[in-house]
């Protein structure tokens, strides 16, 4: 090879390994571009996943609240109830002491032989009179004892049902304790798995980009607060009432007036109208009237998710306004962008 060729050669070869670097290198740029949005929509997706689930846990930890507040109030009540049977069994085994003297001195009376009935008062009479003196005196000590007899009997016979009622009151006491701790057991376990939950869904939503949590929001739903039909009743004044919470952000427990969680919309707006609602969405859908879909009015509360974990209110023109997750405020939204239809409720 001339020493012409050579220095070509190697410039040929050189070009070449260039370009492979320069397509290599465009590769790369192009790899991290489209990596980029992928790498996106899994961080919203798991964002969405995980309050979803947030959103089960919320409700859970609701539940388990009321649970516990119930057993809470039941070991109270048994408690009550143990202290007053209590107070009962030794009032009843005083009287039954004060009683006991003297239905010892009539056994001992007996014991020794005395006679205290009408017959012996024949036999032993010296004429007719002392015979209806001591015939009369026996009649007055007869009642007496019969009397003291009878108020002992009836002592005893309530110490011993003050006694079993007082056994069952401990007995029913212990097992309240017993349920009230677990059920306070169990709402520590769910509000710290809700409270780990809540703080992985912070940490993704400040890495979130605008895009992304305004790809959260999604957009705006036109609606109209005065389409909602006139009336008076409770369920019309619900609807105006949370209508008037859009914009407001959610928050975990929340119940208003200035932040809400699914369920707390829904208590809080049907409140302005006078009305109490269940705290849970679970609740919810079990306390009210099943509707059909095609069967819905404004006030309706629409239950969402296989596990009934979300709920929104009907407010007409297949529309609900619910309060979704975090980072999402008050909004309304087409039935279906609200969640997996599950059924409807009336109240």
């Amino acid at each position: 090879m001339s020493s012409t060729s050579q220095p070509r050669s190697l410039l040929a070869r050189g070009i070449a390994a260039s370009a492979a670097l320069a397509m290599v290198a465009g590769l790369t740029v192009v790899g991290s571009a489209t990596a980029d949005p992928d790498t996106a929509d899994a961080a919203l997706k798991q964002y969405k996943d995980l309050s979803e689930q947030a959103s089960a846990t919320n409700e859970a930890a609701k539940a388990a609240q009321e649970d516990a507040a119930k057993a809470t109030a039941a070991k109270r009540a048994a408690d009550a109830t143990l202290v007053a049977a209590k107070r009962e069994v030794t009032a009843v085994q005083a009287r039954q002491a004060a009683l006991q003297p003297q239905i010892d001195a009539v056994v001992v009376a007996n014991y020794k032989g005395s006679r205290t009935n009408r017959t012996y008062a024949l036999l032993v009479s010296d004429s007719p009179q002392q015979m209806l003196d001591q015939m009369s005196t026996l009649d007055f000590i007869n009642r007496d004892v019969v009397a003291t007899v009878a108020a002992f009997k009836k002592s005893k016979t309530e110490a011993d049902s003050a006694a079993k009622r007082a056994d069952e009151a401990a007995k029913a006491a212990d097992t309240t304790k017993t349920e009230a701790e677990k059920k306070a057991a169990d709402l520590r376990e769910k509000k710290s798995r809700l409270a780990q939950e809540i703080a992985r869904i912070k940490a993704i939503y400040d890495r979130l980009t605008g895009a992304q949590r305004g790809s959260l929001i999604g957009k705006p739903t036109p609606f109209d607060p005065s389409k909602v039909p006139p009336g008076s009743t409770a369920e019309l004044a619900a609807v105006r009432a949370a209508v008037t919470r859009v914009g407001m952000p959610y928050a975990w427990g929340g119940t208003g007036p200035g932040q809400f969680d699914c369920s707390g919309l829904m208590v809080w707006a049907y409140q302005q109208s006078g009305k109490s609602l269940p705290r849970t969405s679970q609740a919810q859908l079990s306390g009210g009237q099943p509707v059909s879909r095609d069967a819905l009015q404004p006030g309706d509360i629409i239950v969402y998710y296989a596990a009934a974990t979300h709920v929104g209110m009907y407010v007409g023109d297949g529309k609900v306004v619910h309060a979704s997750t975090y980072g999402v405020p008050v909004q309304v939204v087409p039935i279906d962008a609200a969640g997996p239809y599950k059924a409807a409720v009336r109240y």
